[in-house]
């Protein structure tokens, strides 16, 4: 089949659909406080990213008619020929007999987009959903797509208008044939300050090195906000990055409806299927966490609950979404369920399923090293069933007891290069992702140290691809973080001037931290010396704080199964003093902040990111640096 036929010119420009069963018509003509005391041991861990959510299905505010709800949303932008699906959800109807028509105007008239039967369904009491599958608008220009719906005797209507659009004039400048996207998760200002503090040191007020962040061709700010709310998780941020378009929290790859089955919701073409599919591309996924967990994931999955491990593992195996290089933790989602540390419900053994497609498989360093002495052309390395361990815990400390069985995981760096050597072969190009996960996975905790050794080795990751980039002139590498995070840096904390709040010291008491790194590794020998920074948390739930570095990861507060409410954890600096929270009373961690963040870029397209963009206008600056045109 012709790219062309794809991009709908044997659809209909309008469309009526009566009822769940009733006929279709289709035309090519337009028409118009704490609890006191609880017992510790029936204390409950929470994870922070359980909680981020709210009520399913919710109707997205704004909209000039409540009763009719059109997505994707008034004013989202596409490129021509990129898919996705179209939605017209008609609320308090007749669901039987309702009538809808839907009409599609381009700049030059009539758009012969809707293609097929479309799916007839009714979510939720009173409501007529209509969704057509996989559309693209053909062609540039602003599209109108108008609602009508009859209801007995009453009729009302809705409309949105899309952009829609194709490459940026290169007015000859060069186009990047391969995208490294660094993304590190809750990387806000003062992660990357405590990591030039701890990394390259300062001495009267100046930096003795810079970061490689620090040293790129291009700087500007990206806003974060979701399609629901202006505090926005992993999931439909890094979504932004990845479809051009807003999402709603714990969503990714698609719009949020009012579809019961989480797996339902209208989608939106991810680059990743839009590179595989266009232009051959590569695709790499890179990250410390879970491969499952929602900045991995949505670089190629479609879900509206980002804790759909399962179904987004199943996803990465489905032609067009599958990754050439995946690296990270999450084996748990892979392994059958008769097999120790599953947490599948099937005998579905992914790994067997990804070796039989050719992908070379590693589970631990050695084993990464040895699959690459082969020059693979696909590759997976599962290094945790769960998400990988700490760079602090994981290379400095080494201890059993935080580690268990998992004593040989790689780094950053070293995941990194091995996704670029099988990636070059592409004679096409690649696209890959690397997270630096833990940043945010330890600023939730208020684990300040953890979260900068973290970043550390994040900006070590992108000194190999700046590396590996310096040989050619066709890589575009982005650097930028999904969301900011609570974690500000206010002072130093002097362990041996006083125990807790009494050794912290601000303005001119601060003076300069004392960490010390001999083996000029980048990381502090000591992550926790006598002077040391002073984290400060702008949001967080009650808890007790020694300002110094906790000898394992450990949560701050719990929740009390007899109130619902967070209390601080007896475990968490035990005998240090109480710190009041501010959050609601069920988060025992803190949260992330609407604040925007940093994005930095060299490469061909680099000028693009000085400025402030929304996040989703990051997807679009990538495409254009790509020259990726899908309407031809």
């Amino acid at each position: 089949m012709s790219r062309r036929s794809l991009l709908g010119g044997t659809g209909a420009a309008a469309a009526v659909i009566v009822g769940l069963g009733g006929a279709v018509t289709q035309s090519v003509a337009a028409s118009t406080a704490a609890a006191a005391s609880p017992n510790p041991a029936s204390l409950k861990e929470v994870d922070p990213h359980a909680s981020t959510g709210r009520r399913h299905g919710a109707p997205i505010t704004g909209v000039a008619n409540p009763r009719i709800r059109v997505l994707p949303l008034n004013d989202a932008k596409f490129r021509a020929g990129a898919f996705f699906d179209l939605r017209v959800e008609a609320a308090g109807v007749d669901t039987a007999t309702a009538r809808v028509e839907i009409s599609v105007t381009g700049p030059h008239g009539p758009v012969p987009l809707l293609k097929g039967n479309p799916e007839r369904t009714s979510s939720v009491p009173g409501s007529l959903e209509i969704t057509y599958r996989h559309l693209a608008y053909p062609a540039a220009g602003r599209h109108l797509v108008a609602v009508k719906v009859t209801n007995g005797a009453e009729s009302f209507s809705g409309s949105v208008v899309h952009e829609v659009v194709v490459p940026a004039n290169n007015a000859g400048g060069r186009r990047a044939k391969n995208v490294i996207f660094f993304l590190g998760d809750g990387m806000g200002g003062a992660a990357i300050t405590a990591a030039r503090l701890l990394s390259k040191g300062i001495t009267e007020g100046k930096y003795r090195g810079l970061l490689e962040m620090d040293q790129m061709d291009a700087r500007g700010i990206v806003g974060t906000s979701g399609a629901d709310s202006i505090a926005t998780d992993s999931a439909n941020s890094m979504s932004a990055y990845m479809t051009g378009h807003k999402s709603s929290v714990n969503a990714m790859g698609v719009y949020e409806s009012n579809a019961t089955d989480v797996n339902a919701h209208p989608r939106v073409e991810t680059m990743a299927e839009l590179l595989k599919r266009t232009q051959g591309k590569a695709i790499g996924v890179v990250t410390t966490a879970e491969v499952q967990d929602a900045t991995p994931a949505a670089v190629f999955a479609h879900t509206r609950r980002r804790s759909e491990y399962i179904e987004i593992m199943n996803q990465a195996l489905t032609d067009g979404q599958r990754p050439d290089v995946l690296l990270g933790g999450g084996l748990a989602s892979l392994l059958p369920k008769s097999q120790p540390g599953s947490r599948r419900a099937d005998e579905r053994n992914l790994v067997d399923e990804f070796k039989a497609l050719g992908y070379a498989y590693a589970q631990d360093r050695k084993q990464l090293q040895s699959a690459m002495s082969g020059r693979p052309r696909r590759l997976l390395g599962m290094f945790h069933t769960g998400n990988m361990n700490v760079y602090l815990d994981r290379q400095h400390t080494k201890k059993p007891e935080i580690l268990g069985s998992w004593t040989d995981q790689p780094t950053l760096p070293e995941m990194t290069e091995a996704a670029l050597n099988v990636l070059q072969d592409n004679r096409n190009g690649f696209f890959l992702m690397v997270e630096g996960a833990s940043i945010d996975k330890q600023e939730h905790p208020l684990d300040g140290p953890r979260a900068v050794y973290d970043t550390i080795e994040f900006d070590q990751a992108i000194g190999v691809a700046k590396r590996w980039a310096a040989r050619r002139d066709d890589t575009l590498i982005v650097v930028t973080a999904d969301h900011n995070h609570s974690m500000s840096i206010i002072g130093t904390h002097d362990r041996g001037k006083a125990d807790g709040r009494a050794g912290n010291g601000v303005y001119a008491d601060a003076g300069f931290p004392t960490y010390v790194d001999k083996d000029g590794d980048g990381f502090p020998d000591d992550p926790n010396p006598d002077v040391q920074l002073f984290f400060g948390w702008s949001n967080h739930p009650d808890h007790a704080d020694d300002f110094q570095l906790d000898p394992k990861p450990t949560q701050p507060a719990l929740i009390d199964p007899a109130t619902g409410k967070a209390v601080a954890n007896p475990a968490h600096d035990p005998g240090a003093e109480l710190q009041t929270g501010n959050l609601p009373f069920d988060q025992t961690n803190c949260v992330h902040t609407v604040e925007d963040v940093s994005i930095v870029a060299s490469g061909p397209g680099a000028q693009r990111f000085n400025a402030f963009l929304d996040n989703t206008e990051v997807f679009h600056a990538i495409i254009d640096a790509l020259g990726l045109d899908a309407s031809k």
